[in-house]
């Protein structure tokens, strides 16, 4: 059974931070060095201080960027620029944004969820983590000792009986409204009404939640919580630390949207890559087309790509690969690979994936790529547009990217619903949740609810 609950959320101060957009960022796991330099820039109170903090010069050891966050966390409380609401509320967020030239509004409820082991099955993984990323966020963790994002997960509501228990508490004004870092128009509406926030609670209740982004914040919001609850054995049942901080969307909205989470590789880190060696051995899986490529800029491919790469889907499992030496194919799968003595140990709505096809036949039987170097982060990295992806090989480390077509949202909830795991990163939902807007604090002795 999942537990929605309010709470009485900590947001920026309205009288001293008159523009959010000054100081709201994408979640921590997309943000660039580059990225990271402008945020911190940008002003002296963005929450990339709290969420990404740079290690300082000079600092007391290697995990002094921890140690600064929660130093800047306990002085913007004291000094009001984050403050505390008086009653428990949920919240109703509106997110305006454009793609490829259509409008989309998304729509979520903003809460606390009770924590549930994975096992339980009222919150459902779809994507395997990374070690490293839940280390750095459980040492943040423990020093701010706040949920300062949220984790963006889904739920299947046909009539969409949530949202509207939700709205018959809206006021007319939202909280906040602005235009963030990507042009979208972002709402929050706070909702107090406690007839209200028990009709979304109840609605979401019966309700299975699948995680969208954000499964490390939430196994580090699980370990968290054991660690807490070792420190502090009489802890009530309601208390803080056995919540996580939840944006919930609707997963019948049609304004959801899934992007591509295209594969890039800087080959010189990959023991003995040799291009031509790949090519003579595709054939063994795929059907191989060759496509012809503008030689510069890479960039100037990126709509014939993008239309081959869609062609390439419609005919089945199928994506695109450009190699070190500027050369771009198609890799269609041949009938009959992934349902063969040789996935013999695979589970079906695993198989019809593009990226599990990509990962095992390619990465694992071809390249022979340990899980290892798929985790370093300096050997693979991700782009969610083929522009992004061309830009990467032309401009970057990276030599070697395979472009998929996205994941539906449909096989999510059915490789989630089977107790599957999808490799990593086999999702990008757009547009990325902001951070800053609303944050949970974690007090042992304090008990969530109304």
């Amino acid at each position: 059974m999942a537990e929605l609950a309010p709470w009485r959320a900590l947001y920026y101060n309205p009288a001293k931070i008159s523009d959010l957009a000054q100081v709201v960022t994408p979640p921590y796991d997309v943000i660039t060095p580059e990225q990271q330099a402008f945020f911190y820039d940008r002003h002296p109170y963005n929450v990339i201080r709290l969420i990404l903090p740079r290690p300082e010069v000079g600092g007391a050891g290697p995990d002094s960027q921890y140690l600064q966050a929660a130093a800047d966390f306990s002085a913007w409380r004291q000094n009001q620029i984050l403050i505390r609401d008086g009653e428990p509320s949920l919240f109703f967020w509106e997110t305006d944004f454009t793609l490829e030239g259509r409008t989309h509004t998304r729509r979520a409820v903003v809460g606390l969820l009770r924590l549930e082991s994975f096992e339980s099955g009222v919150v459902r993984p779809h994507e395997k983590t990374f070690s490293a990323a839940k280390t750095d966020r459980f040492k943040l963790m423990q020093q701010v000792r706040a949920h300062l994002s949220t984790v963006f997960a889904l739920y299947p509501d046909k009539e969409d009986r949530v949202l509207a228990g939700l709205k018959q508490g809206l006021t007319e004004a939202p909280m906040f409204a602005f235009e963030d870092y990507e042009g979208s128009q972002q709402r929050l509406y706070r909702v107090a009404d406690p007839h209200a926030i028990r009709a979304a609670c109840d609605a979401m209740a019966n309700l299975p939640i699948f995680i969208a982004d954000g499964h490390h914040r939430y196994e580090t919001s699980l370990a968290y919580q054991t660690w807490l609850k070792k420190q502090f054995p009489q802890a009530p049942p309601r208390a803080s630390f056995n919540y996580v901080l939840m944006y919930l969307s609707n997963m019948m909205d049609p304004d959801l949207v899934i992007r591509s989470a295209h594969r890039l590789i800087a080959t010189d880190r990959v023991p003995h890559f040799d291009e031509e060696s790949l090519l003579a051995q595709l054939p063994k899986y795929f059907e191989v087309t060759s496509l012809a490529l503008d030689q510069k800029p890479l960039s100037a491919n990126t709509a014939g790509l993008g239309e081959a790469l869609r062609q390439a889907g419609r005919l089945g499992t199928g994506f695109a690969m450009v190699t070190p030496s500027r050369r771009a194919f198609i890799l269609q799968l041949k009938p009959g690979v992934m349902n063969s003595p040789l996935t013999a140990h695979m589970s079906p709505a695993l198989a019809k994936l593009d990226v599990v096809a990509l990962n095992f036949l390619i990465f694992e039987k071809l390249m022979h790529l340990s899980s290892q170097i798929q985790d370093d982060k300096e050997t693979f990295s991700y782009a969610s547009t083929v522009a992004g992806a061309l830009a990467a090989v032309e401009q970057s480390p990276v030599k070697l990217a395979f472009l998929l077509n996205p994941t539906r949202i449909e096989h999510v909830q059915e490789v989630a619903s089977a107790g599957l795991i999808m490799p990593r990163k086999s999702t990008y939902f757009y547009p990325k949740v902001p951070v800053g807007l609303v944050m949970h604090p974690i007090d042992p002795n304090e008990e969530v609810g109304l």
